[in-house]
């Protein structure tokens, strides 16, 4: 026995020596020309496939991908942040990016095989040694899901045509004026206060995966003008189905009086007498977005602003919806 371990122990030290020869001094060819041994492909997408499939979320927890607004946000960021590397439907994939090891997959090919919450966990998480990255920002679902539900349509072969990138305001005006849903209304908001948010997103103190990736994408030097101009420009999405008025009342109540725990919103979102507001315009803004936002400063996503912060804390689901809708009508 004391043999037999002796041999053991020689035969680990000895592939410890030539791990450690491989890797110290360059034995193993990292070339791409040269590819990976045979069955390493297959062994690391096995892996690959079966550890999404362990960690993806249930699929209870998949909403309604089918609405337009909501695919059409995925597809604004998709155009910029994943049509590098996997392509657009329908078009051949790019030689260089198919020259990478391992080659990302074709968007068509990419989303073939997988359910909406597989494909939510990939883009959330990213895939470790492949060039895909994990969603820039934590806390922000739904942005993931938005892109989930652009791949979904992609499955489908009714994906909306996607924006080009030429110039800044046309690039940001794929989204903004044109989306509704959970896209915000910009030319309800001051100028200064647009580049204020522009710039909070560049720093990263205003979390977004899809703002931070458009911000990135034009010239910093370009944000004052851009605010100004989508301050200036009317929004041509249309007006979005109005909650009921029993639901946009209790908003109204909520908004108006406050709780012990919630102070009134119109003191810093209402016209004071002298026309200003200390807040941000939220007349007429979209529900959708309203809620999602609420729901972030409540759950601490957002945190930038303490005030807003601790206003928010306590809000219940029916609260968020019920101040959303009265705004989005008032």
């Amino acid at each position: 026995m004391r043999a037999v371990l002796l041999t053991l122990a020689a035969l680990a030290a000895l592939g410890l020596t030539g791990a450690v020869a491989v890797v110290w001094f360059g034995l193993y060819n990292v070339s791409a020309v040269t590819g990976h041994l045979p069955g390493v492909s297959w062994v690391l997408h096995t892996t690959f496939r079966n550890s999404v499939w362990l960690r993806a979320p249930s699929e209870e927890t998949v909403p309604e991908l089918d609405d337009k607004d909501l695919i059409a946000l995925g597809a604004g960021h998709y155009a910029t942040a994943c049509v590098p590397c996997h392509g657009m439907p329908g078009e051949p994939a790019s030689a260089t990016m198919q020259a990478m090891v391992p080659a990302p997959p074709h968007i068509d090919e990419a989303v073939a095989h997988w359910e909406p919450n597989e494909l939510f966990w990939i883009v959330e998480n990213g895939v470790k040694m492949t060039g895909m990255p994990a969603w820039p920002v934590g806390g922000r679902d739904d942005e993931v899901w938005a892109v989930v539900a652009y791949l979904v349509s992609v499955q489908e072969e009714a994906a909306p045509e996607l924006a080009g990138e030429d110039e800044p305001e046309e690039y940001c005006a794929s989204c903004h004026g044109r989306v509704g849903g959970q896209v915000p209304r910009l030319d309800i908001l001051q100028a200064e206060y647009l580049e204020e948010q522009l710039q909070a997103y560049l720093s990263g103190k205003r979390p977004s995966g899809i703002m931070a990736q458009a911000v990135t994408s034009v010239p910093e030097a370009r944000l004052a003008e851009l605010a100004r101009h989508f301050a200036e420009t009317a929004d041509e999405a249309g007006d979005e189905d109005v909650a009921d008025a029993e639901l946009a009342s209790k908003g109204e109540a909520l908004a108006r009086e406050g709780t012990r725990d919630v102070p009134t919103c119109l003191a810093c979102h209402g016209e004071r007498e002298d026309g200003q507001r200390k807040g941000p315009v939220l007349d007429g803004q979209r529900r959708g977005f309203m809620e999602v936002q609420l729901t972030l400063w409540r759950d601490g996503v957002l945190e930038h602003d303490p005030l807003m912060r601790a206003a928010t804390r306590d809000l219940s689901d029916a609260e968020i919806a019920a101040l959303a809708a009265y705004f989005a009508g008032r």
